[in-house]
C-alpha cells in the first residue's frame, strides 16, 4: 500500500471513529443564553448567602445525574395525549417541581413532579413525573 493509500485509510478510520461518537450518546450541551450587557449592569449581587438554598456537592451531582437521565438536554417527551402542547410542556425542565431528600443511609431521592400550569395548561396527567434513587457513588439505584 502506498503512502497516499495509508493516509486515505487513516483519514477514513478517523472520520468513522469521530462519527461513532454520535452513536454512543455524545452530545454537546447548548451554550447558555446571556442577557444583554445593559441588563447585566443593573444586577446587584447579594452581600450574603445566609438564607440561600444549600446543595452539597454530592446532592448537586445526584440531582444532575437524575435530571439528565429523566429529561436529557434536547430530548422531546413523547406522549399519547391528544394535545401536542402537553408533550411540549413536559419537555421543558422548568415545568417540574423538584425535591431532593438525603436518607440516613446516604441515598438521595429526587422527585420530579410536573406542573402543567407553568405552561398555561389546565390539564392533569397521571404519570408525568418520576422518583430517582441515587447512591453516594453517583449511580442510579432505581427509578419509580
Amino acid at each position: 500500500m502506498t503512502l497516499r493509500g495509508l493516509r486515505a485509510l487513516g483519514l477514513g478510520l478517523l472520520g468513522l471513529g469521530l462519527s461513532g461518537c454520535g452513536l454512543l450518546g455524545y452530545h454537546k450541551l447548548p451554550v447558555a443564553p446571556r442577557a444583554p450587557e445593559e441588563e447585566a449592569a443593573r444586577v446587584h449581587f447579594p452581600e450574603s448567602f445566609d438564607n440561600a438554598t444549600h446543595l452539597s456537592g454530592p446532592m448537586l451531582e445526584a440531582l444532575s445525574l437524575a435530571l439528565n437521565d429523566f429529561l436529557p438536554p434536547g430530548r422531546k417527551v413523547q406522549t399519547h395525549a391528544r394535545d401536542p402542547r402537553i408533550a411540549e410542556c413536559l419537555s421543558r425542565r422548568d415545568t417540574y417541581e423538584t425535591r431532593v431528600l438525603r436518607s440516613e443511609e446516604g441515598l438521595f431521592f429526587i422527585s420530579f413532579i410536573p406542573d402543567l400550569s407553568r405552561c398555561g395548561l389546565d390539564a392533569e396527567i397521571l404519570d408525568g413525573g418520576a422518583v430517582y434513587c441515587v447512591d453516594a457513588q453517583g449511580r442510579i439505584v432505581t427509578v419509580r
